[in-house]
């Protein structure tokens, strides 16, 4: 038999937890986590953590076993597989968990002080996306970015990320960060940030209207109209001015700050008073001025008027051509005043030198006639004025005296005399573009200054005669006109309006070279129709009725001068004659919003002529045709390959060509575009040039 060595074993203890092992659960615990932390695998501790030194006995010995925690057991466990991952949150939570079931335990009390220091010091990177883009993504302990962005070296763990955008809902997100990884978030769709206003009055139902401000508070956007009381939701937050209008008031206006899920509100009170007028005597027109508002009539005394606004009001009553009587009464809520408005009027003479002068007071016209004549005015003081159609206008202040013997009003006008004669006599004078008669000529009365005369007769050379009017003087010319023959038929010439005509021998006629203006168009017809009042400008709101009566006007002028060639007339050019002389006209050298949003035309010939002499033939303004918008024009406009309008045929339209300043699309400014509108039809943007064709 093998003989066995004996061996004497210590007195039985108790064991915990499986068994004691040679150094405390502790220190093996730290010696793990530095062991993971310099990098060094965690497999050789964790053998000898659970190695337990073996003795060869002779007989097994059966000691006492404790009770022994289970879920301290395996939280332990799983704290060292959590850390041979890399797992260090998980760890910390399992040993987290251990302390709560065993307060006093070493490996758990060691571990996670190792562990908090090695989150605080890992970092990890986030990748931030919003729609839309360029909001505002702030972290606490960095500076603000813009989204997109990556944000790096952040520590690992929950982290509050701000997002703001001007006009979105702020978004707060809690974040969860990777240590040695990048978190790509999806993108963050931010919501419109909007509030509410309130606009109510008293009374209801005032017209309002809200305009988005601009950074200077001024209105830049109309938002919404509608009555009170009325509330608008879901508006972006920003400066809004609010307008509120009633009539008889002069109009409420307030600036409000709407902000991100507020309410703001605008309140106006339009209260009432009221106004007795009477007058003496009665029948005085009431006009009523609130503040700094324009004056209205409200009718005429005896007057009540009962729906005032509160304030004060500048009252002015006119009656005939007399002086106004003007008072300024408060207005109270709820109150009705009583006025009464009185004239004494006196008889005043108004004289002039010379006679013929018509007398105004404020632009209105004092009287039914012209100098000399009577009329009764109240006491006062006045400056009137008197308006001579060769003298013009002279002004002389006069205080009537319902008192005085007499009240006469002289006008003396500055002026002399000019006697124009030729041989031979029946010369055409004209000064200054405007036809003055034929000689022998007598002007009685002629303003103070230089003076030129043109004079024409048919088949004569044209002369001219000049000199200086003095106040009181007479001037004489006298002038022998020599034979010559029509205005050449192949050349260009000057008429008796100083308008330019240029010779187009395969149409056999002149065409104006430039569009007709302002001040010749008030020569011919004595008025000014245009929107923008300017001589040189081309003439502009005609309608085909009225250049068409220009021509035939201006063709009884010229051949009064001797100007127009037997036959020949002036009128509007056909469609194939303005096809014919517009050439090659470019838009580059045409007056047009292509380039450049314009406020009006321009004068004429501003831009250089085409190859014919011809300005503004395209742009400025658009020229009347004589011809109806017809299927033959159509045919022409889709040969040459533009965009007709055939629905205009037969609806008695008239052409117009060669678009306008205010046009800059392609099609109205196409050579080929006609544009077709009524013969009454007038607007800012359409003019005319006149031809001297064949009848």
């Amino acid at each position: 038999m093998e003989k066995t060595t004996k061996i004497d074993l210590p007195p039985p203890r108790m064991i915990r937890g499986g068994g004691k092992p040679p150094f405390p659960r502790w220190v093996w615990g730290v010696l793990i986590a530095i062991a993971l932390l310099v990098g060094i695998g965690t497999g050789v501790f964790f053998g000898l953590r659970y190695n337990r030194a073996q003795t060869v006995v002779e007989k097994t010995v059966e000691p006492e076993v404790a009770p022994v925690n289970q879920e301290v057991v395996a939280n332990l466990a799983q704290a060292t597989e959590a850390i041979e991952k890399g797992d260090w949150k998980s760890a910390r939570g399992f040993y987290q968990q251990v302390l709560l079931a065993d307060p006093n335990n070493a490996e758990a009390k060691a571990s996670i002080p190792l562990i908090e220091r090695h989150l605080k010091e890992a970092k990890g990177s986030l990748l931030i996306r919003t729609e839309p883009t360029g909001a505002e993504v702030r972290v606490p302990g960095q500076a603000a970015v813009t989204s997109p962005a990556t944000l790096e070296n952040l520590p690992s763990g929950p982290l509050k990320v701000e997002i703001s955008l001007e006009g979105f809902e702020s978004i707060v997100k809690e974040i969860e960060v990777v240590a040695n990884e990048r978190t790509e978030l999806p993108p963050v769709t931010l919501s419109k940030s909007t509030g509410k206003l309130e606009v109510v009055s008293e009374p209801k139902g005032v017209e309002f209207k809200i305009l988005k401000a601009d950074e200077n508070d001024e209105p830049k956007e109309l938002v919404q109209i509608g009555k009170t009381p009325a509330m608008i939701p879901e508006l972006d937050p920003g400066e809004y001015k609010v307008l509120m209008a009633v009539e008889g008031w002069p109009e409420y206006s307030e600036l409000v700050r709407v902000r991100h899920n507020q309410n703001a509100s605008v309140s106006a009170v339009f209260s009432r008073g009221g106004l007795n007028i009477t007058s003496e005597p009665p029948g005085a027109e009431v006009w009523v001025q609130k503040g700094d508002g324009p004056a209205h009539k409200s009718g005429a005394t005896p007057l009540t008027l009962d729906d005032l606004p509160i304030g004060k009001h500048r009252i002015e009553l006119r009656y005939r051509d007399w002086s106004p009587i003007k008072r300024t009464v408060e207005v109270a809520d709820s109150i009705t005043q009583n006025l009464d408005f009185s004239w004494q009027p006196a008889p005043v003479r108004f004289v002039s030198d010379p006679p013929g002068a018509e007398v105004f007071l404020n632009d209105r016209r004092v009287g039914n006639g012209r100098t000399p004549f009577t009329a009764e005015l109240p006491a006062g003081d006045y400056v009137f004025s008197a308006n001579h159609r060769q003298l013009g206008r002279i002004n002389s202040a006069f205080s009537v005296n319902p008192d005085a013997e007499s009240n006469e009003v002289n006008f003396g006008f500055s002026y002399g005399s000019v006697r124009i004669t030729s041989e031979p006599s029946g010369a055409a004078v004209v000064a200054n573009g405007k036809p003055l008669g034929r000689t022998p000529l007598f002007l009685a009365n002629v303003a103070p200054g230089q003076y030129r005369y043109e004079l024409s007769k048919e088949n004569y050379t044209g002369s001219s005669v000049s000199g200086e009017v003095k106040a009181g003087g007479s001037l004489e010319f006298s002038t022998t006109l020599e034979m010559d023959g029509k205005p050449d038929m192949n050349g260009n010439f000057i008429n008796g309006l100083g308008e330019r005509l240029t010779w187009f021998g395969s149409l056999n006629g002149w065409v104006a070279a430039n569009e007709v203006t302002q001040e010749l168009y008030e020569r011919v017809m004595g008025d000014n129709p245009s929107s923008f009042k300017a001589p040189k400008h081309p003439v502009d709101s005609v309608t085909w009725y009225q250049a068409a009566q220009y021509a035939e006007k201006l063709t009884i002028i010229e051949r009064g001068l001797g100007n127009v060639p037997e036959g020949y007339v002036y009128r509007l050019p056909t469609d194939k004659e303005w096809g014919a002389y517009v050439g090659k006209q470019g838009l580059d050298e045409a007056i047009t919003s292509l380039g450049q949003r314009l406020q009006s035309s321009y004068p004429v010939g501003s831009m250089p002529p085409n190859e014919f002499g011809l300005s503004d033939v395209r742009g400025n303004v658009w020229e009347w045709c004589t011809d109806w918008y017809s299927q033959t024009i159509v045919s022409r406009i889709r040969e040459a390959g533009g965009s007709a309008n055939p629905q205009f045929v037969g609806t008695e339209r008239k052409v117009l060509r060669g678009g306008a300043w205010n046009k800059s699309n392609a099609y109205d400014l196409s050579i080929h575009n006609r544009r077709a509108a009524r013969p009454s039809t007038e607007g800012n943007d359409i003019g005319f040039r006149v031809v001297l064709m064949p009848e």
